[in-house]
């Protein structure tokens, strides 16, 4: 049984039917939420967190397909989208990041950003950043082994981070945690990045480069941490829509 929620009973489990249940069945936390297969064109996807942070691109050459109720980005055609709001976490504020998505290669796949200091990305199938600017330039490396994020696998990623300067990572994939190697890794350790950012490019670092290669089929954003029993809720609901 799920934790939190108003879902329906199916059989023996609980199912939640929104997103929002997941966490309080408010949006109020929850400041984008391109949900899959629901108000999308090749030209916007419209946020259903209640927060009109909608991803939009007028230019016809930069716009992806929409595919499999979501988008499908090429990165030689710099596919991107611009967010309606700017969406800032202020210095040691926490998050989370959930998405779903499957990559096309292994390049700088930058899924939000704002600037060069600012962005969430898959690199090299082995690594997921994480960079932030309020407070000062840090580079968070969450490094794993190879083919962690294999190209034509639709996976569920999941990045959670507590708030406080001893802010703490949660990271997942398919609802299961994964452990960063610490060797490789960089400031992925609590209280090494709790420095504030800004989001507002899907797709795109900055909307000029490192263009995410792939489909994105949902994507949600909270401007806080979640519980442990709220991340549960969140992956149990994704896996469950996107058969993961």
């Amino acid at each position: 049984m799920l934790g939190i929620g108003t879902g329906v009973h199916a059989g023996s489990s609980y199912v939640l039917t929104d997103l929002k249940e997941a966490t309080g069945n408010t949006a109020v936390s929850l400041q984008l939420w391109l949900q899959n297969d629901t108000a999308i064109t090749a030209a916007k996807w419209t946020d259903q967190s209640g927060n009109n942070n909608h991803a939009t691109q007028s230019s016809e050459a930069n716009q992806a397909t929409v595919s499999g109720g979501g988008l499908d980005f090429e990165e030689d055609q710099d596919d991107h989208y611009d967010l309606s709001n700017t969406i800032a976490i202020g210095a040691q504020g926490g998050f989370c990041l959930a998405v779903v998505l499957q990559l096309e290669s292994n390049g700088n796949n930058t899924i939000l950003s704002k600037d060069s200091s600012d962005q969430f990305r898959v690199t090299d199938g082995t690594t997921f950043r994480f960079k932030s600017n309020v407070g000062g330039n840090i580079t968070t490396d969450f490094v794993f082994p190879a083919a962690t994020f294999a190209t034509g696998e639709k996976m569920l990623i999941l990045l959670n981070r507590s708030a406080g300067s001893s802010n703490k990572f949660t990271f997942e994939k398919n609802g299961t945690t994964l452990t960063a190697d610490v060797d490789l890794s960089s400031n992925e350790a609590s209280g090494e990045n709790p420095n504030g950012f800004d989001i507002n490019i899907l797709g795109g670092h900055t909307g000029a480069s490192q263009f995410f290669d792939g489909e994105i089929y949902e994507l949600a954003f909270w401007n806080r941490s979640l519980t442990a029993t709220e991340i549960a809720d969140v992956n149990s609901y994704l896996q469950d829509i996107h058969g993961l």
